[in-house]
């Protein structure tokens, strides 16, 4: 082999040593904090684990338990109804909040801010806050609605479907501001130019949106709601803070009673069957969702 040859061949050779030790924190993080745990808790699943004492293998056992759980069915169930109320208001609502984002408007920074405020704030401080404002005895709320209106929240906090719709109803909330900014960022994406032909083809603002915005921005409305599902089943910090799951097992979503089976029933084994569970469904969400979107998305805006 040339000098030349040997020189590029050990050039090439640092820059991938280098290349290594700059992604090893992230490859490291990942090994430790994501690889290992989910492989563990997969072979878990086949074991009883108290913690306190040896694992004892079950097999199946746990999965076939699993699924003649109704606490396991109704966190479904549950899971399912707060998406419902959730995803698509949120998404709707941002998408709308993006669209005023590109208007020329006075203050529309402070406006941005006022929004990306709830979701950079800790969680677990919402949802004290919020508990304290809608306490049908002490609450700020209450307190407004009896001073100004005469209206007493009591019953209404006191309804089955409350607990839910107000969770759902502050996540979109605490969300609006991160879902705005991704479809911000996809909207920047489309060119003006197709606007301006639109706008000389005498088209409405409502046939801009529908016939070039929606569909130029599959990709985007994709990606956000694929997190929205993912994000919806993995909810627990707030219901934790506001409700712990009750009353009764009206927000006892899935998360939350993989924690209850962990850390409270100490069943380990039952709970990393639950996560495995969770694993394959939000793996299938993901997918259906991907080939939906998949078809006839356009990514290259170019021609």
């Amino acid at each position: 082999m040339s000098k030349q040859g040997t020189y590029f061949k050990r050039r090439k050779t640092r820059q991938t040593i280098a290349g290594l030790l700059f992604i090893s924190p992230a490859i490291l993080g990942f090994t430790v904090f994501l690889a290992i745990p989910t492989a563990a808790s997969f072979v878990i699943s086949f074991f009883e684990w108290n913690i306190s004492t040896p694992p004892v293998w079950r097999g199946l056992q746990n999965y076939s338990s699993l699924f003649r759980d109704k606490l396991f069915w109704n966190a479904i169930y549950v899971t399912l109804q707060y998406m419902v109320y959730h995803i698509p208001a949120s998404l709707i609502l941002a998408f709308f909040m993006a669209l005023a984002m590109k208007q020329k408007i006075r203050g529309v920074g402070l406006f941005r801010t006022s929004f990306i405020v709830p979701w950079i704030t800790t969680p677990v401080i919402i949802s004290f806050i919020w508990k304290w404002l809608l306490d049908p005895n002490f609450g700020v709320i209450n307190y407004f609605t009896r001073s100004i209106f005469h209206f007493n929240i009591t019953p209404m906090v006191a309804a089955d479907w409350f607990p839910m719709v107000s969770i759902a109803i502050i996540n979109m909330w605490v969300f609006c501001g991160y879902h705005m900014m991704v479809f911000t960022a996809g909207l920047g994406n489309i060119p003006d130019t197709l606007y301006e032909a639109a706008t000389i083809d005498s088209a409405s603002a409502v046939q801009q949106v529908w016939r070039i915005t929606l569909p130029l921005m599959r990709p985007t409305i994709m990606f956000a709601l694929i997190t929205s599902v993912i994000g919806s089943f993995q909810i627990f910090d707030l219901i934790y803070g506001m409700y712990q799951g009750g009353p009764g097992d009206l927000t006892r979503v899935y998360y939350f009673y993989i924690y209850q089976n962990a850390f409270a029933f100490y069943k380990m084994g039952y709970a990393c069957c639950m996560a495995v569970i969770l694993f394959i469904i939000l793996v299938i969400c993901t997918m259906v969702q991907y080939l939906f979107f998949q078809r006839n998305m356009v990514t290259d805006f170019s021609s």
